[in-house]
């Protein structure tokens, strides 16, 4: 009777020890849901803020790469200018060289005619009438000598004349060319600094594009690499979570268990204690029946039950 007291009461305590502990795995459990859904929550946030910024990369991209042909366009119309201008400085340096040139050559004819101014149409004039008087006239060969020598001098005169007329033309053409050509150069000059102005602005932009955009490739590469630490914690979370379901499952059925085996030694208990109790009615009873007094139908019941007298004789059983 003891020991099955002391069974009783030990799976009493068992029960209230495993209940016990069932309510700090249920409290663990809502700590570790709690934890893994936060977490969770914490990614979902982290991955809306990194599709958000990917599609500002992308946006950026877009922009850098209309930034990029906008700055090539102006490289290539500073690089055709400027291609411009060397050539129309070349061009220049050849004319000032060339009428260094004539300047030189026109000094020198100048120096060859003296001071004296000659017109080259009267030259002319004057060579072909003294020819047709050498090729019409019947002259003294001294007086045809020294027409001759006259024609040769007046032809030379005249030849360097047309040259010097040719060379002044040829001055005076380059005189208005060059600035001409220092127009062309000044205004290419200002045009190139309008552009080169708005190349180095693109280029700023580029530049702070560019920078933009570097920044906001560290910031996803550091929020990716959060994403996946906090991913990591919330799954470690989550296996907690599973071990700790798997457990309370485990307790659930040991309490479940415990319960019944307590329940069916404290019924059981309960019955032999009954059962004592009607025992000892039904030999008071007999006791009675033994000396002839009357007893009960309910007395007479457990006589029966007990197997004190024999139901068919009605005698008490040795």
């Amino acid at each position: 009777m003891a020991a099955e007291t002391e069974s009783i009461e030990s799976l009493r305590q068992q029960l209230i020890e495993y209940r016990q502990k069932l309510q700090e795995i249920s409290a663990k459990i809502q700590e570790a849901r709690s934890k893994r859904d936060s977490a969770n929550g914490e990614v979902k946030r982290i991955s809306a803020e990194i599709r958000s910024l990917r599609e500002q990369y992308q946006a950026l991209r877009q922009q850098i790469a209309a930034v990029a042909e906008q700055k090539k366009t102006l490289y290539e119309k500073i690089s055709k200018l400027r291609e411009e201008k060397k050539g129309i400085l070349e061009q220049l340096n050849k004319l000032r060289d060339e009428l260094k040139r004539l300047n030189a050559e026109y000094n020198n004819l100048r120096g060859f005619l003296g001071s004296k101014r000659y017109d080259e149409d009267e030259l002319r004039n004057r060579i072909e009438q003294l020819e047709w008087q050498y090729q019409t006239m019947t002259l003294p060969p001294e007086v045809e000598k020294v027409l001759v020598n006259k024609i040769r001098s007046l032809e030379s005169i005249y030849v360097n004349v047309k040259h010097l007329n040719e060379v002044r033309a040829k001055i005076e053409e380059i005189r208005a060319q060059i600035p001409e050509l220092k127009k062309k150069v000044q205004a290419i000059n200002e045009e190139l600094k309008t552009v080169v102005s708005e190349y180095l602005k693109v280029k700023e932009q580029m530049q702070a594009l560019k920078q933009q955009r570097d920044e906001l490739v560290k910031r996803l590469v550091e929020l990716k690499q959060e994403r996946d630490r906090i991913r990591e914690t919330a799954n470690n979370y989550h296996q907690i979570y599973i071990s700790l379901l798997s457990e309370e499952k485990s307790l659930r059925e040991e309490l479940e268990r415990i319960s019944i085996l307590l329940k069916a030694k404290e019924l059981s208990q309960h019955l032999e204690e009954r059962k004592r109790q009607l025992y000892g009615k039904a030999m008071e009873a007999y006791e009675r029946f033994r000396r002839g007094d009357p007893v009960t139908l309910d007395e007479w019941k457990l006589l029966v039950e007990f197997n004190l007298i024999n139901l068919k004789s009605g005698e008490q059983q040795s």
